[in-house]
């Protein structure tokens, strides 16, 4: 992890933007790190730690000095993550055979290829370049966002780092709150890929770079993906091969040589597929793999277990209560992330695990559904779109009489053909008026246009590779980055091999005919992993698990119960600038509601999850301090 300040104008030092006791205290607030840095000059400062338990990236060359500053050049680089295609950038820039370190491999391949050379870059990694003479600085990031890099960028200076914790230890501060991200948060709606919760700090959006110099500032999208697929109605067994080898590629680049290996296991497809091949991978060394189950729905106790016995895995841990949602829980997220981001603390159990039984790696099998184990739902579509009325007939559920009249109603709608979610919509449109934002603030930030646009789910879309485009890739860089900086402070590496750029550049350039069939969706991957995955959990006709414990009650109502007690402290301790935003009255009547007995569904839903809110926004924005 890093960050650094670079002053422009000449009126200004870096210590007095931030001193390097604060930027150490942000970077590491749980753990003392085992290795710091720093490069110092009259206007730049670069602070880089590594942590006690942090794997080497890809551990594919010697450890460095951090930051590594390159004796020929003086070029300094901070770099965090992983390079998979070390092998490959050694042989294309005619380096010696020799094992090299990571960032002596970014800084001969910016040399060669300059501000290009980020195309060349696989991996999950997040990068800052310093070039002396010309006072430069260079931020990359990787495609899909699983490392985080914010900024803030002024006409004074340049201030960037990997967690947003460093911008509160500014001076001044970042300015102020992103009025549009907390309400977005409010209403459970995905924010910009850029935006943060202060008004004047940025992300690094996934896939590009930004390069500073001379006053002077340039963003550029360097990695857009390829949607490519050939059209076909016929199945070629070559597109199981090839996906299956990216696939295999993908979790084993990822394996460390040596420790305890973790693997988040929920008994699904996607989890099962990482666990089930990493045991196939170790073999007779699979002993030092260890299995993390979560067992909240009546079903997935079953199917992790299943996983396990036909993997062969022998270690294995199962989790099956919620973990509370303490004010110190989130204070942990709020420390490591720098603002509310609640995807961490689902996973504190996981990680507070693998530090128990020394576990550095911990393996994921998220971003499957988002990417390459889409459902493939809309072949059907996409069928009729070409008017290959044989396929789609052959796609079609059900027996002969439902077959024809979905048929006939595909000829006679034409493009107008095909349902979406209405049970999904219908839930999402009976919590919003429970929402706290107020009316007004929601219609000038358009905000019920990003709701229905969230409730339709894929109904806009007509090709399988539009919907995980244009819909499910917003969704994974917040979780992926607020994961990621949370499992660091526990010493842990997360991974997620699904979402491995290159199998997901396989799967959209996979014509659509391999990714469903009738009998089942998901089918390319279930093709795929069949040899390996036990059959049972392979081929399982769907994802359901079973009932889910219901949220906390609400009981017979009253002060006593915990939710109506929570949501009265957060009210009388509202920060003015979640007041400005809400609707205060709604929540009176929504506490007072609870208060008196039981609510109903979307009511009940909504409530909580308004008083889960409200209890970030405040514990953030009052500087930490929960409401007494």
């Amino acid at each position: 992890m890093f960050a650094g300040v670079l002053c422009m104008d000449g009126t200004a030092a870096p210590a007095d933007v931030v001193g390097r006791a604060d930027l150490l205290g942000a970077l590491c607030p749980y753990q003392q790190p085992s290795a710091t840095g720093i490069c110092q000059e009259d206007r730049f400062l670069l602070l880089q730690a590594k942590m006690c338990d942090e794997p080497s990236s890809s551990e594919a060359g010697p450890g460095c000095a951090v930051p590594y500053r390159c004796p020929t050049t003086g070029w300094v680089v901070a770099w965090w993550g992983r390079l998979d295609n070390a092998a490959d950038l050694v042989r294309e820039l005619g380096l010696p055979a020799a094992r090299h370190s990571e960032e002596e491999l970014v800084l001969a391949a910016f040399r060669r290829w300059g501000l290009s050379c980020a195309a060349r870059l696989v991996g999950d990694f997040v990068g800052a370049i310093y070039e002396p003479g010309r006072r430069r600085v260079w931020l990359v990031r990787d495609r899909l966002g699983v490392k985080p890099l914010y900024y803030r960028l002024t006409a004074q200076s340049l201030v960037f780092a990997t967690t947003g914790a460093v911008f509160a230890r500014l001076r001044p501060p970042a300015d102020g709150v992103n009025r549009e991200w907390m309400a977005r948060y409010l209403t459970d709606i995905p924010t910009d890929a850029t935006a943060t919760g202060w008004a004047d700090v940025v992300r690094l959006a996934p896939g590009h770079w930004l390069e500073v110099v001379g006053g002077t500032d340039r963003l550029e999208r360097y990695h857009r993906w390829r949607d490519d697929p050939p059209w076909t109605t016929r199945r070629d067994p070559s597109r199981v091969e090839e996906y299956r080898a990216a696939l295999e590629e993908a979790i084993r680049c990822r394996m460390p040589i040596s420790g305890n290996i973790g693997t988040e296991s929920s008994g699904g497809l996607d989890s099962s597929t990482i666990t089930s091949y990493l045991a196939h991978f170790l073999g007779e060394s699979r002993d030092q793999l260890c299995a993390i189950g979560s067992a909240m729905a009546e079903l997935e106790a079953e199917y992790i277990t299943e996983t396990s016995r036909h993997a062969g895995i022998s270690h294995n841990y199962l989790l099956t209560t919620r973990r509370h949602l303490s004010d110190a829980s989130i204070a942990r997220c709020i420390a490591a992330v720098g603002h509310p981001e609640a995807n961490g603390v689902l996973q504190l159990d996981f990680y507070e695990e693998c530090q128990r039984r020394g576990i550095r790696t911990l393996f994921s099998g998220f971003g499957g559904d988002e990417t390459v184990t889409n459902s493939g739902r809309l072949l059907p579509r996409e069928l009729r779109d070409h008017r290959a009325y044989r396929a789609l007939w052959s796609q079609l559920p059900g027996g002969y009489r439902i077959r024809c009249r979905s048929m006939a109603g595909a000829v006679a709608k034409g493009a107008r053909w095909g349902a979406g979610h209405p049970e999904l919509q219908a839930a999402m449109d009976a919590r919003w008026p429970w929402q706290l934002v107020r009316a007004d603030v929601a219609h000038d930030l358009g905000l019920p246009a990003l709701h229905a646009r969230e409730a339709a789910y894929d109904a806009p879309y007509r090709r399988i590779n539009d919907f995980i485009l244009h819909n499910r890739f917003p969704y994974l860089a917040p979780r992926l980055e607020g994961c990621t900086l949370v499992a660091a402070t526990y010493g842990v590496e997360h991974r997620w091999p699904l979402l491995d750029a290159r199998l997901i550049q396989q799967y959209l350039s996979t014509p659509s005919i391999e990714k469903a069939s009738r009998e089942f969706r998901r089918y390319l991957h279930r093709c795929a992993v069949d040899a390996v995955v036990a059959p049972k959990v392979a081929w399982k006709p769907t994802k359901d698990m079973g009932a889910m414990p219901e949220f906390e009650p609400l009981g017979d109502g009253g002060d006593d119960n915990p939710v109506v007690r929570e949501a009265r402290r957060q009210r009388a301790h509202l920060h003015p600038a979640v007041e400005e935003i809400i609707d205060a009255r709604r929540l009176d009547d929504q506490i007072a509601a609870a208060s008196r007995g039981p609510l109903e569904g979307a009511l009940q839903f909504q409530f909580h999850q308004n008083v889960d809110h409200l209890r970030w926004l405040n514990h953030w924005l009052w500087g930490g301090a929960p409401p007494p």
